[in-house]
């Protein structure tokens, strides 16, 4: 066995003397003072805080994960929101803003149909009581869309069926139907054309382009396609069409006109250069989403009760608000324009004065090409590839 050194350091008179000390196994080196034993930080005299209490959230039951504000009152809360944490399961949300009795925290993008609120206050021992809550995912994916298909024109009936012109492994497959419930079905089937965009008439016909200058439509589920309509300028190229209250198709695309069909088969044309993605009506309105050089965004035209274009107008300036180009246009029953884009945040609403604002920032992944509204305020969009996503269909809870 060996002796190693023990050497104990003694505080003595203001100076350090060594006590050296064998023992044997290991050496230590120990430091001390006889000055005195250092202050505790603990303070037996200081109380604790309340623990905090929450008596109701709101929106009561549920909100969507990573938009909406959720509201907690109750007793107790730090007026300081840096000293209240809330917890939906075990997300930490952040507190916007703070009182005695009310915190407002943004609900965390963490989806799930059921967790539990909770709330602590820095200096009060204890969590609050715990509240059953549920968010619900701004969006989904739909259809089952797999990573070899590709998504062309969308378009729903009126009884919330969503129609997709579909490619598989870049070739044509037709036209398929999804049911609200997510289940595929054949409606045109085996086709040899990539249809664009799509629109069911009040006539029960389902109309159609594809990048050519004729329109098309089909009687129903397995019909083939009939010529409905020809633009007589034979470089025209058709990318997209809407369908007004008279049955009056408009149709568009990278042209120098836009055109209107009646339902007798008779074309206006109106003058207006640009790349044309989509048009929409609304009220006494032609909306058009293009792109005019380095331009893009959505011009208006005003229309005349024999359905005459006046001239156009910029309504919204997608370049200027986010650098993005248009490629979708919807709108809600209250009058709001849903524009689809390529930005990273790809939705943007604009209001009747033009004023846009991001649909849930921070919480799409992929840009938006086309739109088609569901039921019960759920609005489908097509989305583009990206290098972590495949192309697919997203349905959208909006709130109008």
């Amino acid at each position: 066995m060996y002796n190693v050194l023990l050497y104990d350091y003694r505080c003595r008179a203001g100076r350090w003397s060594p006590l050296i000390l064998a023992l044997p196994v290991c050496f230590v080196l120990l430091l001390g003072c006889d000055a005195g034993t250092a202050p505790s930080i603990y303070d037996p005299d200081r109380g604790s805080l309340p623990d905090p209490v929450i008596e109701s959230v709101a929106p009561e039951g549920r909100a969507l994960a990573g938009v909406d504000i959720v509201t907690l009152t109750g007793q107790n809360f730090s007026n300081e929101v840096t000293d209240n944490l809330v917890y939906f399961g075990d997300a930490r949300a952040d507190v916007v803003e703070a009182s005695g009795t009310q915190l407002r925290v943004a609900a965390p993008n963490t989806p799930l149909p059921e967790l539990e609120i909770r709330a602590a206050v820095i200096g009060a021992e204890n969590f609050s009581n715990r509240v059953s809550y549920g968010l619900d995912p701004p969006f989904v994916k739909f259809g089952d869309v797999k990573d070899f298909e590709d998504i062309f024109g969308i378009t729903t009936d009126p009884a919330g069926n969503l129609y997709v012109s579909l490619l598989a492994f870049s070739l044509p497959v037709g036209i398929i139907r999804i049911s609200a419930e997510g289940e595929r079905s054949d409606y045109i089937t085996p086709s040899t054309f990539v249809w664009v965009d799509m629109e069911f008439g009040a006539d029960d016909y389902l109309y159609a382009v594809r990048s050519v200058r004729a329109i098309f439509r089909f009687a129903g589920s397995g019909a083939s396609p009939e010529v409905f309509a020809v633009i007589p300028t034979s470089t025209v190229r058709l990318n997209t069409l809407t369908i007004d209250s008279d049955g009056r198709i408009w149709v568009a695309g990278d042209n120098t006109e836009i055109y209107s069909v009646t339902p007798d088969g008779d074309i206006n044309s109106y003058a207006f250069e640009a790349d044309v993605r989509d048009i929409a009506l609304f009220g006494n309105h032609l909306y058009v989403a293009g792109t005019q050089g380095d331009l893009s965004g959505v011009w208006r035209f005003g229309m005349d009760s024999n359905h005459t274009l006046r001239e156009p107008e910029m309504f919204f300036d997608v370049t200027t608000f986010n650098g993005a180009t248009a490629y979708a246009l919807e709108f809600s029953a209250a009058g709001q324009l849903l524009v689809g884009t390529d930005a990273a945040d790809p939705v943007i609403v604009v209001d009747s004065e033009g004023t846009g604002q991001v649909l849930y920032p921070g919480v799409f992944e992929q840009s938006v090409r086309q739109f088609s509204w569901g039921l019960d305020l759920q609005l489908y969009a097509a989305t583009s590839s990206t290098e972590t996503a495949d192309a697919g269909i997203i349905r959208i809870t909006t709130r109008d």
